[in-house]
């Protein structure tokens, strides 16, 4: 209850603080690109590709219509905003609306109740791999506590933190152009030579690789053996049927660098680092400057000092930057994480009263993480995830009404994925009449697709990444929960045996950390090769809805990797007619 009221009054002090209404157009249209100067088909967001950003002060009440100028369906989710009371405005296509239709139109109502930095993005099939996103920035209220004062020397030194942090610099670093890592839709391809590439793979796959007779492509792919493709050995895998060019044949392209100009006179800089990747994770790191990590996922956390930190796919981390170095332009650095592809982009941060405004990023001799994002020497420090502490969010409770283990990994086919071993979720489902609509929550939807919950009970999920022996390995799954955050209470290797967390606890107590459990909405499982692993988070059920469950690599989640869950089937919400029977206008 001590829980529910600390979010309570949070929501109250921030309903007083900002009542304003604040209103945004998006028109989706489709043209033809080049952000890492090679030309492709694309969305664009008012003519501009990221998509304008959605700046909003916590408290406000918020109106995003969206016209469809696409020649397909689409929708926008607004992801990590837990639309609390208005779950029709999530943008999940089968669940809280439908598709908006060639031509057609959404009016989008919400309330920023959080603070932080979140993002908007397509979810129509893979439309975000098309472009479809851009950032939202939602400046904290006067009431809420910030966690500058516990690294500042002096109250100006604070100030400056807190100036920095509402003047942020957001950086949004994606893949949507298969050989290029983009930083604010700039980036370029890099074909560093074949020996430079050999040089920097990571000691297991180097391993697998020579035991094959084999090495990567000039793109830094992984071979095009069945192996390489599936992470084991499945049927209807045929290598031949990939295009040309996909995975060798690297061409590169000019130098196309995003700048990220700051004052250092100001003292510091806040960067809000958004992974709007799709299919790969970054190593991010900026030349000559530690980066204080202050909030991940839109919530303030104890600050760390990092000199780099691994970002999954959704996530988001704002860093303090100390402006303390010559004037100059240092590189920052996107190494993908990822074994698929040995792949880096590059940005740079430029200081205003620097001669120079575009770094050059083959200078490695400030440089903590190299091309194929190992650091570079042992004295670089990187952000361990057991170490994300939130700064002012009350431990979970453990009076947790019930658990679902769901058993992930690939299903049938290399290309298929499952939550729950039993079933895949199929892209049919975003035709489905949305679930929110329905009269009966208790029996809605698909049974082996669907948790059901109570409203204000505590519910753990837990995680299981599974092998087979057709099946060895499995990549890291970002997974992500609309609606609310959620708490990252644990993690472990092998299969979880146990029924309960509680169980679990007992046998296995240092594999839990629920006091000081991490607060996100995103929950990303560890790589896994020839043992299970498991992840588990809890969250609280405050907000009944038809919400979604998924692995964010956008090729799992068209592959199946997703799961409906209808919080508070006890309390369903009525929904407005404006959506029931229409667009929201």
């Amino acid at each position: 209850m001590a829980i529910l009221l600390h979010f309570v009054a949070l929501a109250l002090l921030t309903a007083i603080a900002s009542c304003k209404q604040v209103q945004f157009a998006l028109n989706l249209t489709w043209g033809v690109g080049s952000p890492d100067g090679n030309p492709r088909e694309m969305v664009f967001m008012n003519g501009q590709f990221p998509g304008p950003q959605l700046n909003l002060t916590q408290g406000d009440s918020v109106q995003v219509s969206v016209c469809n100028f696409l020649p397909v369906e689409a929708t926008v989710h607004f992801h990590g905003i837990e639309q609390q009371d208005t779950p029709w405005s999530d943008g999940t296509p089968g669940l809280s609306q439908k598709p908006i239709q060639p031509g057609g139109t959404y009016l989008y109502k919400w309330t920023a109740t959080q603070y932080g930095q979140y993002w908007y993005h397509g979810h129509v099939a893979g439309l975000v791999q098309d472009g479809l996103y851009g950032p939202i920035l939602i400046q904290p209220s006067a009431y809420e506590k910030c966690p500058f004062s516990t690294i500042a020397g002096s109250p100006s030194e604070e100030q400056a933190m807190r100036n920095a942090e509402k003047n942020a610099n957001v950086v949004m670093v994606s893949d949507c152009c298969v050989d290029s890592i983009l930083v604010n839709g700039k980036g370029s391809v890099f074909c560093p030579p074949q020996s430079t590439l050999n040089s920097l793979l990571i000691p297991g796959l180097a391993m697998l690789l020579q035991a094959a007779n084999q090495t990567i492509s000039d793109k830094g792919c992984t071979p095009m053996s069945q192996g390489a493709l599936t992470q084991g050995n499945f049927n209807n895998t045929d290598p031949n049927a990939v295009p040309d060019g996909l995975f060798s044949g690297c061409k590169t392209t000019k130098d196309n660098q995003a700048v990220i100009e700051v004052d250092p006179s100001a003292g510091w800089a806040s960067l809000n680092f958004v992974s709007a990747l799709s299919a790969k994770a970054a190593q991010v790191s900026i030349d000559n400057h530690k980066m204080y990590i202050y909030a991940v996922d839109g919530v303030y956390i104890q600050p760390q000092l990092v000199d780099t930190f691994l970002m999954y796919n959704g996530e988001r981390y704002s860093a303090l930057v100390k402006l303390d170095q010559k004037p100059g332009a240092y590189t920052m650095r996107f190494a993908n994480n990822i074994p698929d592809q040995l792949i880096s982009g590059y940005a740079t941060l430029a200081y205003s009263n620097s001669p120079t405004k575009i770094s050059d990023p083959n200078n490695l001799s400030a440089a903590a993480i190299n091309y194929g994002g190992q650091t570079t020497s042992n004295n670089v420090k990187s952000l361990v995830a057991s170490s994300i502490i939130p700064f002012n969010i009350p431990s979970p409770s453990n009076d947790v009404s019930a658990t679902y283990i769901l058993n992930m990994g690939r299903f049938g086919y290399n290309w298929q994925w499952t939550m729950n071993n039993i079933s895949t979720y199929p892209l049919s489902l975003e035709d489905q009449s949305p679930l929110l609509y329905t009269s009966s929550p208790s029996t809605a939807g698909n049974a082996s697709l669907t948790i059901r919950t109570q409203n204000n009970t505590w519910i753990d999920i837990i995680l299981q990444s599974t092998i087979a022996p057709s099946n060895p390995a499995q990549p890291p799954h970002p997974i992500h929960k609309h609606g609310n955050k959620g708490y990252l209470i644990g993690s472990g290797s092998g299969t979880f045996v146990w029924p309960t967390v509680a169980e679990a606890q007992k046998a296995t107590p240092s594999n839990f950390n629920i006091p000081k459990a991490s607060y996100r909405d995103s929950f990303t499982t560890a790589a896994i090769l020839q043992t299970p692993g498991w992840t588990a988070f809890r969250y609280h059920v405050t907000n009944p809805g038809a919400w979604l469950l998924h692995c964010h690599i956008q090729t799992h989640l068209m592959g199946g990797m997703a799961l409906q869950i209808l919080d508070g089937i006890d309390a369903w919400p009525k929904s407005p007619s404006e959506y029931s029977n229409g667009n929201g206008y």
